[in-house]
């Protein structure tokens, strides 16, 4: 027998697009702290946060000295990494709690947002004037540009990895809003609740936080939308 279908796709698009930007901020926000606080503790002093021109929030941090490799690696890549955890972690334990239904939405835009910001940044260490913690890594390592394009593939990789952890999440967050009986409406519930707003927020971080070239990132975006279509079981 088909699901019911108690809220129309579109009202339930608007609510996860607004939803998605505040927790895209929150979940920027709390990568600034964990960088703060994780480079603290390898002895790079720490001087609070500030907010950006764009009012992105960035750690305060003095010039670092020499560090091991290992030691550079977890102080960049320890914000987005546990961030992205953190999102992940919400998205299950509302879920476990059966929390209101916007505190569940808000969960999985955080995790949505910071999961598929992963393989973003990564595939930033690898196109020309890329920004970004994991370019700033090969950079300090003094890795040539040229050596990075092993880089790619993981990128890839990655990206399928989230995309499908996503759409997971999109359907069992979802399940009981939409119709969920055939693939075509579990792709269509995973583009209403996961892949436009993600979309959304991440097209608005790299817009205000830009870490390529225009038209390296909207590749990037199309290639994320697609990856969020294709991967739903």
């Amino acid at each position: 027998m088909p699901q019911h279908e108690p809220l129309s796709p579109p009202l339930l698009l608007v609510a996860s697009v607004l939803a998605a930007l505040p927790a895209a901020w929150l979940a920027l926000a709390a990568d600034a702290v964990i960088a703060g606080a994780v480079g603290s503790l390898a002895g790079i002093p720490w001087g609070g946060l500030s907010l950006s021109p764009v009012f992105i929030v960035r750690p305060v941090q003095a010039s670092a000295g020499q560090l091991p490799a290992v030691l550079w690696a977890v102080v960049l890549l320890a914000g987005p990494v546990v961030t992205a955890a953190l999102g992940l972690a919400a998205t299950f334990l509302s879920e476990a709690a059966g929390a209101a239904a916007w505190l569940r939405v808000a969960a999985l835009q955080w995790g949505s947002f910071a999961l598929l910001r992963l393989p973003a940044l990564v595939f930033a260490g690898v196109v020309p004037g890329g920004r970004g913690p994991v370019n700033e890594l090969y950079s300090r390592l003094g890795e040539p540009q040229s050596g990075r394009w092993s880089l790619a593939p993981l990128a890839v990789l990655a990206l399928g990895g989230v995309a499908a952890v996503v759409a997971r999440r999109s359907i069992a967050t979802g399940r009981d809003w939409m119709r969920l009986d055939g693939r075509d409406f579990r792709r269509r519930l995973v583009r209403v609740l996961g892949g436009y707003p993600s979309l959304v927020s991440l097209a608005v971080w790299c817009a205000l936080a830009p870490w390529a070239s225009a038209a390296w990132m909207a590749g990037w975006l199309l290639l994320t939308l697609a990856s969020l279509h294709v991967l739903v079981s």
